[in-house]
């Protein structure tokens, strides 16, 4: 019996990106073992299917010199396809592998990322103003966000060749954010507290610093103290607003170590004590206590 067309067509795409799959895993496997001749014949033969996640990581290869002689010619043929589907890792190696130019910059930013979770090699390039970006190996979303983090940044301060524009920052913290990277959540409710690249908003400041908060993030913890110690548009808990910045502090963070004397000179005795009480149990862990999660409420 002959197979319709479209019938065959799909079969063999979906018979190709099994190949390409399996070609891509065995190449990670090869690659860990310290066997980069394999990885580079594994990844090779995944990323002629097509499979972007090996096109960047072959690139990579090429670049290092690793499984195979250093050639830029064809790191950036590589790298260049991996963009091309969308790979944001590829894409920023290509941006930052010659000074960034408004063209580059603006075909940069043309492109639609494509976020993934597979295994990624590190590249190292050298920025317009002489610093040394380096991008770890991973295999998982939050390295991907520590790159929109990164973008964001440089947006804010108008560093590496990238005019300030907090528009774009904000726009690239929040993508970050979306991926629960803490600093870019803390960065974006500055943006938000502020006014600046986004319409002020108290409340989805106070919501973003609590999220980076709830990770761990030492400066949203100490900035969800002031605003719990403050009458603001959330309920006033000094008791809460001692147990955040004295956690904070615990961490040398500066803003909450000033803020400390601050909230502790509001508080009567009894507030005081049950401050401390709170702090020390939460002291030397990253999560939260129950009761301090009980007095914050659900989140927003």
């Amino acid at each position: 019996m002959r197979l319709p067309a479209l019938c065959l067509m799909t079969a063999l795409f979906a018979f190709k990106s099994t190949v390409a799959l399996s070609g891509f895993d065995e190449g990670v496997a090869s690659y860990r073992s310290g066997n980069y001749t394999t990885a580079f014949k594994e990844w090779s033969e995944a990323a002629q299917q097509g499979d972007v996640d090996a096109q960047y990581n072959l690139g990579c290869l090429y670049v290092r010199g690793e499984g195979v002689p250093q050639n830029r010619a064809w790191a950036v043929d590589w790298l260049q396809r991996a963009a091309d589907q969308g790979d944001i890792d590829a894409a920023t190696s290509l941006l930052f592998s010659n000074p960034v130019t408004d063209d580059r910059r603006k075909d940069f930013f043309s492109r639609k990322p494509r976020p993934t979770d597979k295994f990624r090699l590190t590249f190292i390039v050298r920025l317009s103003d002489g610093k040394i970006h380096q991008r770890p190996c991973s295999t998982d979303e939050k390295d991907g966000a520590r790159i929109e983090f990164n973008l964001g940044l440089m947006y804010e301060t108008g560093s590496a060749g990238f005019p300030q524009d907090d528009r774009q920052a904000a726009d690239w913290y929040r993508r970050a954010s979306k991926r629960d990277f803490a600093d870019a959540q803390t960065k974006l409710a500055y943006l938000y507290a502020a006014g600046r690249g986004v319409e002020q908003s108290q409340i989805e400041a106070a919501r973003l610093f609590r999220r980076a908060a709830e990770q761990g993030n030492g400066i949203a913890q100490a900035n969800l103290g002031a605003i719990y110690a403050s009458d603001s548009t959330y309920k006033k808990d000094l008791i809460l607003a001692y147990a955040l910045v004295s956690h904070a502090a615990d961490m040398s963070k500066q803003l909450a170590l000033s803020e400390l004397p601050k909230i502790t000179a509001l508080l009567s005795p009894d507030q005081l004590r049950e401050g401390q009480r709170l702090a020390e149990k939460w002291k030397g862990n990253v999560q939260w206590p129950p009761e301090i999660a009980e007095r914050l409420g659900p989140p927003n």
